[in-house]
């Protein structure tokens, strides 16, 4: 008779009970040029494009879902209410991304990860070798020493104050013309102001040597 009654219990609370929605929080964002889908923490550099998706299998009458990120370090605090969503993440330190479903105006599940952004880093090369053999001919900031460069606009002066060529996307650079025309050998000077996600300014001052092979220059060399 016990068991009856456990039984009727437990059907009965299956009956008034809510049922909330499967959630599953998932990101999605470029590594290494290919496409990431995680719902674990991860480390990245700034600029991150993230898509986010809370993919619920169903949503009880007055059931809603609520993302909120937060940075304590950099006082974010955004709150979105879509099932799905982009953000850009410019600011270093540890990113909480929870994802809730709120019943009522009460939290009734919860998923969150973790987006780290790493500090930044910059630094430009002394010397680049713009000869046409695919080794070095570009004049950029070192790649395996970029992180978490949100702004940056960096210059090039001949040894007169020249400005020769200017560029913001840091993965650009400079392939030693003026003009069209290649430059001579020689020691120029590259002025790079940048600013990494942590804030911190970069005011990178340095003199550019640039070495081609002489036997390979073009009668069109010009000194600018």
């Amino acid at each position: 008779m016990k068991l009856k009654r456990i039984f009727a219990f437990l059907a009965l609370c299956a009956t008034v009970l809510p049922l909330f929605a499967d959630i599953d929080l998932q990101a999605t964002y470029q590594k290494d040029g290919a496409e990431t889908t995680t719902s674990q923490n991860f480390e990245a550099e700034a600029p991150l494009h993230v898509h986010f998706e809370s993919n619920p299998s169903s949503l009880d009458p007055g059931a809603a879902v609520e993302w909120r990120i937060t940075n304590l370090l950099a006082g974010i605090d955004v709150t979105r209410y879509e099932e799905s969503f982009d953000f850009d993440f410019t600011a270093a330190g540890p990113n909480v991304v929870t994802l809730s479903v709120r019943q009522d105006n009460v939290i009734v599940q919860t998923a969150s990860i973790t987006i780290t952004i790493t500090a930044s880093h910059l630094e430009m090369p002394n010397a680049f070798s713009p000869n046409g053999d695919n080794i070095n001919d570009i004049y950029r900031a070192k790649k395996e020493k970029c992180k978490s460069i949100v702004e940056f606009h960096a210059y090039i002066f001949n040894r007169w104050g020249q400005k020769l060529y200017e560029w913001t996307d840091i993965t650009g650079g400079w392939d030693g013309t003026y003009k069209g025309h290649p430059v001579k050998d020689g020691t120029y000077f590259v002025l790079v102001k940048a600013r990494g996600a942590d804030g911190v300014e970069y005011d990178i001052r340095r003199d550019v040597n640039l070495l081609r092979d002489h036997n390979n220059q073009e009668n069109t060399t010009t000194n600018p």
